[in-house]
């Protein structure tokens, strides 16, 4: 039998089983009792049981009659029930895995995750990444995808990364709903062919085209939507936000540690109403971020306090992702034929649950974790290969000597905003480098504004996944380096010959198994032990991921050296490091 026919058999075969519990002429296999159910379709609260059958609904209303011998039944006596929460635009590679964070946030009632792709493809390709898909597709909670069609920094061999074909498999996949985001905005304003031709693969396919479209001036946004950039989640001011939905742009409102700017984004449009294309997004925000405010459920919760209807604040969370996604026959509602995913609330005033369902099944309750949430087989996905660490090599702090002479010396403006300088390096800069994993090539030059007692730090934290290091000590700085090449990934830094801060990230150089919480109180202590060091911003982490980015201003490190991101140039070239044995 082919594969769709197969397909096709088991949907009506489901079909029939939930149509057959709605009629009550079979039981159901778990049966939610005395509940008061928010209706985000009609935006009702009212009294009904709700009947499962698998991994869906198969009744919602009074009818009492679908217990049977083995039916589990849950006790929603003084619970709200509420959709469980969709995250529409989350980075789950951020130093826990994806399953890790999932272990967190099922809990906190975020039961769907609409995740980027791009670090995991960028080092394991379509293969590796359909694996990954693959594994995490088993999970309680449902990962859906976008998946990227360019990179965010400059990589060598950019076009041969994102192949048609791949492409084409991946989008095929029914766990992805989207390309992008699209960092590089203007390429799509200007109509580039060859990115347009990527993004098609989405459109024909009824999928969608997510944007990231910071700077983008209100003139500018029409030939972004034109092109077929269909959301974005980067305005960071009520206008910005407006001037988007003004597109037809369908917008994510966002609160993460990077950019915690729901509160203001969201205060307008309380007043106005008009809050049916608005969604509410974390963004990538870092494991202590999380443990501290919360996930969806935090989203939910500012909105509520900034006037939003808890009705509409819910939609938002729920139906509203799920409609934009063209998934809201499965998400998004508690209706016959969706998925059972189900948050159970002592009121709608209070977001974080006290019980979640998901797939039918009760997965948390009182805050605990109730069932397993296996991690893939990694060692499948990450192979030596794909994470890059292919031979035995070391750093030596003669490799990171400059010029006493002009270099292009980058000055932090901002956590992550930047500007260049040319000019000697001086005291209180520090010595910056973007090394090869493999030991192949070297960029360097110096960097002020991030710390100024920093012997040496080094991470694979870059949105290339090569290695960024930092300090005002080369000695320090090899060191850095060369522990990270024993760890095979992970964030060190180093005082003098002291390890003082080691964060090993074995999946990938990317992340940890450790529960979030474990890896947050690290996190933590990072950023701790950098501020007492001189680091005056809010989110190291970040600096350090985005040094690479050549989507911001003004100047970033790249493979090729340093680059001048609005000039599309190299100021200082990368140069071939004689890796070997040390």
């Amino acid at each position: 039998m082919r594969a769709d026919t197969r397909a096709e058999e088991a949907w009506a075969r489901e079909r029939r089983a939930l149509a057959a519990v709605a009629r009550g002429d079979a039981p159901a296999d778990r049966y939610v009792h005395g509940g008061l159910v928010l209706n985000v379709y009609t935006g009702e609260l009212y009294p009904a049981h709700v009947a499962i059958r698998g991994e869906r609904v198969a009744y919602v209303g009074p009818r009492d009659d679908m217990v049977g011998p083995r039916t589990g039944v849950i006790d929603a006596r003084g619970r709200t029930l509420v959709p469980g929460y969709i995250e529409p635009h989350a980075h789950p590679w951020n130093l826990v895995t994806p399953a890790a964070l999932a272990r967190h946030v099922l809990p906190l009632g975020t039961t769907a995750v609409v995740g980027d792709n791009l670090s995991c493809y960028q080092l394991c390709r379509a293969p590796g990444f359909a694996r990954a898909m693959a594994a995490l597709s088993r999970l309680p909670l449902r990962y859906y995808w976008m998946v990227r069609i360019e990179a965010q920094a400059q990589v060598p061999g950019e076009a041969a990364m994102f192949p048609l074909p791949a492409l084409r498999r991946l989008l095929d996949a029914p766990e992805v709903v989207a390309v992008g985001e699209t960092t590089r905005w203007p390429r799509v304003e200007a109509g580039e062919m060859s990115l347009l031709r990527r993004a098609a693969l989405a459109a024909l396919r009824g999928k969608r085209h997510e944007g990231h479209t910071a700077g983008a001036k209100p003139e500018r946004l029409a030939a972004i939507a034109a092109a077929g950039v269909t959301s974005d989640h980067e305005p960071i001011t009520a206008d910005e936000a407006r001037e988007r939905m003004r597109q037809g742009i369908a917008v994510m409102l966002r609160q993460s540690s990077l950019r915690p700017d729901l509160a203001e984004l969201v205060e307008p449009f309380a007043k106005s109403g008009s809050l049916g294309r608005l969604m509410l997004t974390t963004d990538g925000s870092t494991p202590a971020f999380i443990a501290e405010h919360g996930f969806v459920d935090n989203l939910l919760r500012v909105a509520m306090r900034q006037g939003i209807p808890p009705i509409e604040a819910y939609r938002m969370a729920t139906l509203n992702p799920a409609t934009y996604f063209g998934r809201d026959a499965d998400l998004g509602g508690i209706a016959p034929g969706r998925y059972a995913d189900i948050n159970l609330l002592h009121d709608l005033e209070e977001p974080r649950p006290a019980a979640v369902i998901a797939r039918g099944r009760l997965v948390a309750e009182g805050g605990a974790l109730r069932v397993a949430v296996p991690e893939p087989d990694w060692a499948r996905i990450f192979t030596p290969a794909a994470t890059r660490f292919t031979r035995r090599w070391r750093l030596a702090p003669e490799d990171l000597a400059l010029p006493s002479g002009p270099i292009p010396v980058i000055r932090l403006v901002s956590a992550v905003i930047t500007t260049a300088e040319v000019r000697p390096m001086r005291a209180d800069d520090l010595h910056l480098a973007l090394v090869d994993r493999r030991g192949g090539w070297i960029a360097t030059t110096a960097i002020a504004g991030l710390a100024t007692d920093l012997d040496g730090l080094a991470a694979t934290l870059s949105t290339d996944c090569e290695i960024v290091a930092a300090g005002r000590s080369r000695a320090a700085v090899a060191r850095a380096v060369n522990r990270l090449l024993d760890r095979r990934g992970g964030v060190v830094v180093v005082d003098g010959d002291r390890i003082a801060f080691d964060l090993p990230l074995p999946v990938g150089g990317l992340m940890s198994r450790r529960p979030l919480p474990d890896v947050a109180r690290a996190e933590r202590e990072l950023r701790a032990l950098l501020v007492a060091r001189g680091y005056p911003w809010h989110d190291p982490l970040f600096t350090l991921l985005f040094l690479t980015a050549d989507f911001l201003p003004s100047v970033r490190m790249s493979s090729r050296g340093v680059w001048d991101v609005k000039r599309a140039r190299v100021l200082r070239p990368s140069q071939p490091l004689a890796a070997g044995p040390r």
